[in-house]
């Protein structure tokens, strides 16, 4: 999969609206888990624009 940097603040908001996990970890019911080649990328996009 070639890694799309588009997708990567797409990801992040399907984060925050609880749609997707950025690991199995923090996965629960009915998540789906963003693919490994985003998550790092994923993870700095959310700390970097962290509301509060």
């Amino acid at each position: 999969m070639k890694k799309q940097p588009f997708m990567i603040p797409i990801y992040a908001e399907l984060i925050r609206l609880g749609r997707y996990a950025n690991s199995e970890e923090e996965k629960t019911e009915g998540q789906k888990v963003v693919p490994a080649i985003y998550r790092e990328d994923v993870a700095m996009h959310l700390a970097e624009h962290a509301e509060g």
